[in-house]
């Protein structure tokens, strides 16, 4: 069988990209979204890639920076393959080994976005860091000598300042990043000039992406490659969902890669956007999850098929977490429904266990404020988001302990439960005490929640509740029960 680049060829653009991180995110994401969009956009720009940990990049030469993204899931209601070549590569380079390579691309004149994915831990500032070093060890510090070298080489051309869109999974990336390129800055004593510099002529802009890249299909590479015709060792999946929320609705024009299969929405207010994602997709996800493995499930695309733990999930979006949004509106509805479909990929294994980690500050991120929402708005509680603490609190009722976690039992076989060691600490001495206090101790555990649950009128009493029907009832037909029962 041939290998990928004896079938294709990289296209020749200007490189218009600097792309920070190699993963398969940003690969299936960013790389995909533009490669798309010099196909039918005309945004006539490639990539330059850094590498920013790896030493080397043998795995892109070979294959000189070609790969493949296979698309898979469902698309308006029907199964969805696609398979795309991404040409739009123009070079891989690393910090590390390539170091002057690296800076050489600050001068570029063609130049004008930098995307970096290096984790949510990525974005940090980091007071070892030196102007000598080479590179710098944080990535912000690797970003400010590179705006610097540029700036320099530029005469501190106003023209010639770069946009970053950081796709890190943190709060306000963009102002998080320019905070320590300008602390950098500071430290280093590069210069008023190149102060003022980053702030009128740069731009560091806040984002939010979605999208579920599961990567390289390992137990399944032999057959999308007999599929493909081609070898590619580089090959990325991902699901047919794609968003991306840019904080600036002046880069619409600058920065044209939005396509129909590739929605992109330049805004001012990217909060809404992220609120809706953490609401929706994963609030859903953390309120649905423990529950349904202790009746028995192991994965969201199971979850989908079992007519009771559906009915619970549909209730749940549709008849709470969306009227507890301040101002509901069919975008909300739009979005749940491409939740439903996400949920539904025949293609991606999403395990309960996996999204039950740390449990405790998810559901305090992703379901406590629709909860407090909804009952502002109504004076009711809302039974499936109660009922979502009760079956956290049966999912964390043990006192065993493992080798960094504790242990649970479904239908008699261990499970792990994992979560920050002081918490599960302070769960495994309550689980030992009456129902009624173990129940009270968890809500009133305001480090837990940023409040004490209790405050919240009739909540005490209706978690209980909800805890000790699942238990007489067995959690499986208690679902039925509540699903069968409208508030």
């Amino acid at each position: 069988m041939k290998k990928i680049q004896e079938v294709y060829q990289r296209q020749a653009y200007p490189v218009r990209v600097l792309q920070i991180g190699e993963g398969n995110f940003l690969r299936a994401f960013v790389d995909y979204g533009i490669d798309l969009a010099n196909e039918k956009r005309g945004f006539n720009g490639s990539v330059a890639v850094v590498m920013p940990r790896a030493k080397t990049n043998t795995r892109f030469a070979a294959q000189d920076n070609i790969y493949s993204v296979c698309v898979r899931g469902k698309k308006a209601g029907k199964t969805y393959k696609e398979n795309r070549v991404i040409s739009c590569l123009d070079r891989v380079v690393s910090a590390y080994s390539d170091y002057k390579e690296f800076l050489q691309l600050a001068e570029l004149p063609s130049l004008e976005f930098v995307i970096s994915n290096t984790t949510e831990a990525g974005i940090v500032y980091s007071d070892d860091d030196a102007y000598e070093d080479k590179p710098p060890k944080s990535y912000p510090a690797k970003l400010t000598k590179f705006l610097f070298t540029r700036f320099e080489h530029f005469s501190g051309a106003k023209e010639k300042g770069l946009v970053m869109l950081p796709v890190e999974l943190i709060d306000h990336n963009g102002q998080m990043l320019k905070k320590c390129v300008k602390a950098y800055a500071k430290k280093w004593m590069l210069g008023d000039a190149f102060a003022a510099w980053l702030d009128e002529s740069c731009l560091f802009v806040d984002t939010l992406v979605d999208r579920i890249v599961t990567g390289y299909p390992r137990n399944d590479a032999a057959k999308y490659e007999q599929e493909l015709g081609y070898e590619d060792a580089l090959l990325d999946q991902c699901e047919p969902f794609a968003f991306w929320a840019i904080g600036e609705p002046s880069l619409e024009k600058r920065f044209p890669i939005a396509t129909e299969d590739f929605p992109i929405v330049f805004t001012k207010d990217v909060d809404a956007y992220k609120r809706r994602k953490v609401r929706i997709l994963n609030g859903a996800h953390t309120s649905m999850a423990l529950g349904a493995y202790l009746a028995g499930l192991d994965y969201v695309g199971e979850c989908m098929k079992d007519a009771d733990i559906r009915r619970q999930l549909e209730q749940l979006v549709y008849q709470e977490i969306v009227p507890a949004f301040h101002k509901e509106d069919d975008s909300l509805r739009d979005f749940a429904a491409s939740v439903f479909e996400r949920f539904e990929n025949p293609f991606v294994n999403h395990s309960l266990l996996a999204i039950s980690l740390n449990s405790i500050a998810k559901w305090r991120a992703r379901v406590l404020p629709s909860l407090m929402d909804y009952e502002q708005n109504t004076k009711v509680l809302p039974k499936w988001l109660t009922f979502s603490l009760a079956a956290l609190l049966a999912f964390y009722h043990t006192v065993e302990k493992g080798n960094g976690c504790l242990i649970g039992y479904r239908n008699g076989k261990p499970y792990e439960i994992h979560d920050d060691a002081e918490k599960l600490d302070r769960v495994a001495s309550w689980a030992a005490l009456p129902d009624e206090v173990y129940v009270r101790k968890f809500l009133q555990a305001d480090d837990f929640w940023g409040i004490d649950l209790r405050t919240i009128p009739g909540f005490y009493d209706a978690v209980l509740h909800h805890y000790e029907l699942l238990q007489l009832m067995g959690i499986k037909s208690y679902i039925k029960k509540l699903g069968e029962y409208m508030a």
